[in-house]
């Protein structure tokens, strides 16, 4: 899979006011191609897009919900919803969004939330995927959510702190090869 094969949102958590409905909802019309895969994102999550992509290869690209279930101790993604670190839609379900009275006409509330009520008043989203542990809050933030980091992560959710942001990125070798800079003053050595 190529990784524009999957559109990434990477947005505020505080998106309680139809953000998440417009975005979705727009894609379509905006955007020249089909995609297999639209995926919304907060803004402190770290995000490894060739394990991301490497996981959805085998799945249907039709009718998919994927991400990490809610509440934290479930591993059933057909009980609540998924979680607002990152999501995964297939393009039929954006498509559904934009076509769709249920969720235009429920736009106000957890948005993470609505999303999963839309696509169980819908009947939609048939083919549900929770993947943890390999997402998951930094260690020590949420406990039922959050574990060490782990080698075949796809997403660390809930980097509030720069030093959060250096460990994960240490942790993953991402900063190896990076030169000191003066636009900041962390050292990341």
């Amino acid at each position: 899979m190529r990784f524009n094969d999957i559109i990434v949102l990477n947005c505020s958590e505080n998106m309680n006011s139809g953000k998440t409905y417009t975005y979705f909802s727009t894609l379509p019309q905006i955007l020249p191609i089909r995609y297999d895969y639209v995926m919304k994102a907060d803004d402190d999550v770290y995000l490894r897009l060739a394990p991301l992509a490497s996981s959805l290869q085998p799945l249907p690209r039709v009718d998919l919900y994927y991400g990490f279930v809610i509440p934290c101790p479930s591993m059933n993604p057909f009980v609540h919803y998924m979680s607002g670190m990152g999501f995964v839609l297939s393009w039929d379900l954006v498509e559904w969004i934009r076509r769709s009275n249920i969720p235009a006409n429920n736009t106000y509330g957890p948005e993470d939330k609505l999303v999963g009520q839309w696509l169980n008043l819908g009947n939609k989203a048939k083919n549900r995927f929770s993947n943890k542990p390999k997402m998951y809050d930094y260690p020590g933030t949420n406990g039922k959510c959050s574990h060490e980091l782990i080698p075949n992560t796809i997403a660390v959710h809930r980097l509030k702190k720069w030093e959060q942001w250096i460990n994960v990125l240490r942790f993953f070798n991402v900063t190896k090869q990076l030169q000191p800079s003066s636009l900041y003053s962390i050292s990341i050595d």
